[in-house]
């Protein structure tokens, strides 16, 4: 029998509650005095269960689940009944559990789908082929099998996300058993969990199923890094109808089930409506929390992994009067830092999250004062359609004196940290002893240029087609370059699953080098004079049918995806 998971130990994990001081509490410079503070941590860390012996088994059930969500004012609470998993025997959640494993370990998750029947769609319906209750289960970032295994006494899956139309977990107590054996060098670093099923991942994502898995390495067992606290931050930003938005599509208050209600707002509504220069935005939660509250001590070291869930928006991270220290860029590690300053004092600069992306962080608090997470106005695009995301709040952190006698993380881990030998660099000569071949691949949206265009009026390469219409044909073992080009104004979010990108250039230029597996196409592209990312990647260990696709939901899941497959050789 397969070990059962165990809850890790929340010893650095705890909510602290109810902390006073006796000093009033200094505000950074740029923050108004707004009455006595509320010492209270309202920070939810998701329930984290780790591997025991190698093993780690969970279930994950997907139902409808009834509660409330703030909206853009964190006091609003609105109604909602959304997709969500539970575990186990436990009631769904605002997000999935937080699945910890290393290197080597195996981890097995059994999905059963409780959702009812997908509706029945109208004749004619273009989006006939959506079924928004059918759904798999996708570990973003993952360097796992994509296949089915061939040799299990029942059926087993990997990170398997081509389904048919006519295939997929479907709703009534259907189930899927997913065997994930993860690599003994698999970098260490945040990963997670979504639906993929081609037509209504974006529905399923902007509902809230989600959740975080943390690869453990080596650099997560220096005596510095073990004794932070971490915090998960799953950057949610759920849709469902409310008597706020624009158009509901005759969907009733709280739920979310056309998909025009995402395809045709895709960056959402409750932020910023009005003519101030940004697009409207759908207001982002913290693992279900809106604007959450984190306390600490004045030379706290914590680690924070950032996971940006929404399905169409970027983020631009910022924390006031403090340096984020990055680690990690999506789950794949560095050994040195990169610092990001407070973007809004010289030569500071936010960590810019694309739909998928992720980010560790370690961060040391400053002075006793209060201190905003905030994401700041970023432009998404520029060109023939301008668009720029409002700026929002968070999180707030509050930072307390330091506490006599009380055991905290005071040290940062000092670099160079240590990485897994599986992110050398691709060299010249690699390249060329491996094949040396290049593509180009094109994000094209035709009939209009992205945004708030009607579904049923795209054509061409973002149009309603199956997942597996075009077919990139790859050898194990080669290295590859491959040149992906943007002929729009909207900045693409690409993704492509189970081998991680190393990118080398950004628009034709050399940059240096470095490790993700979900990146921000630059804006402004026209299909005369596109804008492009360069990136090498080895297609190693694994053969079978994988995806590439757009990370904003909406557009993969209108055919904006295409299938790569790894033959052996």
């Amino acid at each position: 029998m397969a070990n059962k998971p165990i809850l890790v130990n929340q010893r650095r994990e705890f909510l602290r509650l109810g902390i006073g001081i006796a000093s009033g509490i200094a505000l950074p410079i740029g923050l108004g005095g707004c009455g006595k503070e509320d010492l209270r941590q309202t920070f939810v860390q998701p329930v984290m269960l780790a591997s025991e012996n190698g093993v780690l088994d969970v279930t994950l059930t997907v139902s409808y689940w009834n509660t409330q969500l703030s909206g853009a004012d964190p006091a609003n609470k609105y109604p909602v009944s959304l997709r969500a998993y539970g575990y186990n025997n436990n009631q769904p959640s605002y997000a999935g559990p937080t699945l910890v494993v290393k290197g080597g370990d195996k981890l097995r998750i059994r999905l059963i789908n409780q959702l009812p029947l997908n509706p029945p769609a109208a004749p004619n319906d273009p989006l006939l082929y959506m079924k928004p209750n059918t759904t798999n289960l996708h570990t973003h970032g993952l360097h796992v099998f994509p296949g089915v295994y061939p040799d299990s006494k029942s059926a087993e899956y990997g990170d398997y996300v081509v389904d048919s139309n006519s295939g997929g977990v479907v709703p009534q107590g259907d189930s899927r058993q997913y065997v994930y054996d993860i690599p003994a060098n698999h970098p260490a670093g945040p990963f997670y969990y979504h639906p993929q099923f081609h037509g209504s991942s974006a529905i399923q994502v902007a509902s809230l199923m989600q959740g975080a898995i943390m690869v453990r390495g080596p650099v997560d067992e220096l005596p510095e890094m073990a004794q932070a606290t971490e915090l998960i931050f799953l950057f949610q930003a759920p849709y469902f109808a409310n008597s706020k938005a624009s158009e509901n599509y005759d969907v009733k208050e709280g739920s979310l089930e056309k998909f025009a209600q995402i395809a045709n707002h895709p960056t959402g509504h409750g932020l910023n409506n009005s003519n101030n220069g940004y697009i409207d935005a759908q207001p982002v939660l913290i693992n279900g929390v809106r604007q959450p509250t984190i306390v600490m001590e004045s030379g706290e070291v914590q680690r924070w992994r950032f996971i940006n869930t929404q399905t169409f928006n970027c983020l631009n991270l910022n924390l006031d009067s403090h340096v984020l220290h990055q680690y990690t860029m999506d789950g794949w590690g560095s050994t040195d830092y990169q610092d990001y300053p407070d973007a809004r004092e010289k030569d500071g600069r936010g960590i810019v999250l694309a739909a998928g992306n992720r980010s560790s962080v370690i961060m040391k608090a400053g002075a006793p004062g209060t201190y905003l997470l905030r994401s700041l106005p970023v432009k998404i695009a520029q060109g023939k359609q301008e668009a720029v995301l409002p700026g929002d709040v968070l999180a707030k952190i509050i930072v307390v004196e330091r506490q006599p006698k009380k055991l905290i993380a005071e040290k940062m881990p000092a670099a160079p940290l240590p990485i897994s030998d599986f992110l050398e660099p691709i060299s010249n000569e690699e390249f060329a002893r491996c094949g040396g071949k290049k593509r180009s691949i094109v994000f094209n949206i035709v009939g209009g240029d992205g945004l708030t265009q009607s579904p049923g009026t795209q054509s061409a390469d973002l149009q309603l087609q199956r997942s597996n219409s075009i077919t990139q044909n790859v050898i194990l073992g080669a290295v590859e370059e491959w040149t992906i080009f943007n002929c729009n104004s909207i900045a693409h979010s690409f993704h492509i699953h189970v081998n991680p990108m190393y990118v080398t250039k950004v628009n034709g230029s050399p940059v240096e080098p470095y490790w993700c597996d979900t990146v921000a196409l630059p804006p402004g592209g026209t299909p005369e004079m596109p804008t492009s990312v360069t990136f090498r990647m080895r297609f190693k260990d694994f053969v079978g049918p994988y995806i590439l696709h757009s990370q904003m939901l909406q557009y993969s899941d209108l055919g904006m995806v295409q299938r790569v497959t790894v033959v052996p050789v």
